[in-house]
């Protein structure tokens, strides 16, 4: 890839220059011509005056060239330091000549009149300073062609390894998310297939079949979140979660979403406290938030013992605060910094908060709402997640 970007680089380095330089040759030869005749217009006007006037043998200035021709081509009049005559064709125009000693010189010639004749002035200077202004032009350019090349190279090179990196970072996570998306999938099609070939296998009482409808109900449930939370996700990914932010205040939010888990939390008899500082004003979706703090709400109940408690907190310090407190298996040290992850699976000793995408949807609707999450756990005592939102103005 790099050799391929070098060789294109280089073309268009080389095309880039060469249009360049024949730019700026085509500018300065016109400018040569245009000088021709802006120096021989008031030469030709003093000899219109009086074309007895031998003036311009006397001219003698440096890589600047003059005669006067009839229109036969004799020449009346020639400046001092032109040791001959002019090796050019007498028709009026522009043309390139070259001489010993001065080498290539650009002339212009121009009729004009003279008294009762016309006669033609021949304007003209050395191009010595325009070929070597394009000699040095060229030499720059050789020299600048493959620092610039070299330069190019050492800067995609770098980036390129940076982008490569990224890029098999994505491809890895790709894969691993792939991977343990289609293992947490696997698990609930198996059961489903097997109730269904159950079913099918012989007929079977009513009964029978309540319960293996209740037992694909419960599966395909399962599914629906899953499929829900990885919609959820990529739409995070791609920045493009849709969420409808309003000014409401936090504690009504937060009250919802307990009363909703409390028959969860009643089946372990696990008691959600809750201790909310009121009118906490804040600007956000009330649907994604409530989805938020019921994730936090069922992770508690889950992986909390029968008969614990659950403290919830509202603060405001000095933005809104919410802490979800549970008395639960906790989190070790080691898993801690991983447990937004899709699909993370804890190690043995916490093997309770083994995979799933509530976390990293937790995540994808805080950092929608620019704010964040913190956790504090420790193994066998309990976990503590900080949610902390923007205040309203």
């Amino acid at each position: 890839m790099l050799v391929l970007f070098c060789a294109a680089a280089g073309i268009l380095l080389a095309v880039s220059y060469a249009g360049f330089y024949f730019v700026f040759d085509r500018v300065v030869r016109e400018q040569v011509d245009r000088r021709l005749n802006e120096v021989a217009a008031p030469i030709m006007a003093d000899l219109a005056g009086d074309p007895a006037d031998k003036d311009v043998d006397l001219l003698d200035i440096p890589d600047e060239y003059f005669e006067v021709l009839a229109t036969s081509g004799t020449v009346l009049q020639r400046s001092k330091n032109l040791t001959a005559n002019l090796p050019l064709v007498p028709q009026p125009g522009l043309q390139t000549v070259r001489m010993p000693g001065p080498g290539e010189i650009r002339i212009a010639i121009i009729p004009f009149q003279a008294g009762e004749e016309i006669w033609l002035f021949v304007s003209g200077e050395s191009t010595r300073e325009v070929e070597s202004a394009l000699a040095t032009l060229r030499r720059f350019a050789l020299v600048l062609l493959p620092v610039s090349l070299l330069a190019t190279a050492i800067v995609f090179g770098l980036f390129s390894n940076q982008l490569l990196g990224r890029i098999e970072a994505v491809v890895r996570q790709l894969r691993q998310f792939v991977s343990d998306a289609s293992h947490e999938l696997r698990t609930p099609l198996a059961v489903l297939q097997g109730e269904a070939e159950l079913l099918l296998s012989q007929p079977r009482t009513s009964a029978e079949y309540e319960t293996a409808t209740r037992v694909m109900d419960s599966e395909l449930k399962k599914l629906s979140r899953i499929v829900e939370g990885l919609f959820t996700l990529s739409m995070a990914d791609a920045g493009q979660l849709r969420i409808a932010p309003e000014p409401l205040y936090i504690e009504e939010v937060l009250e919802e979403a307990c009363a909703l888990a409390t028959p969860l939390a009643n089946q372990k008899q696990i008691q959600i406290e809750r201790q909310f500082e009121r009118d906490v004003l804040s600007h956000g979706d009330g649907a994604f938030l409530r989805q938020l703090f019921l994730i936090f709400l069922d992770n508690a109940i889950k992986y909390s013992p029968p008969a614990t408690k659950i403290r919830v907190t509202l603060a405001t310090n000095p933005h809104p605060q919410i802490r979800f407190h549970d008395e639960g298996v906790g989190i070790s040290k080691d898993d801690l910094p991983r447990i937004f992850e899709r699909f993370f699976r804890a190690s043995p000793s916490g093997e309770t908060h083994s995979g799933g995408l509530g976390l990293s949807i937790a995540q994808a609707i805080v950092q929608a709402h620019h704010g964040t999450i913190d956790c504090e756990s420790t193994a066998g005592v309990g976990s503590v997640f900080t949610i902390r939102l923007p205040r309203e103005g």
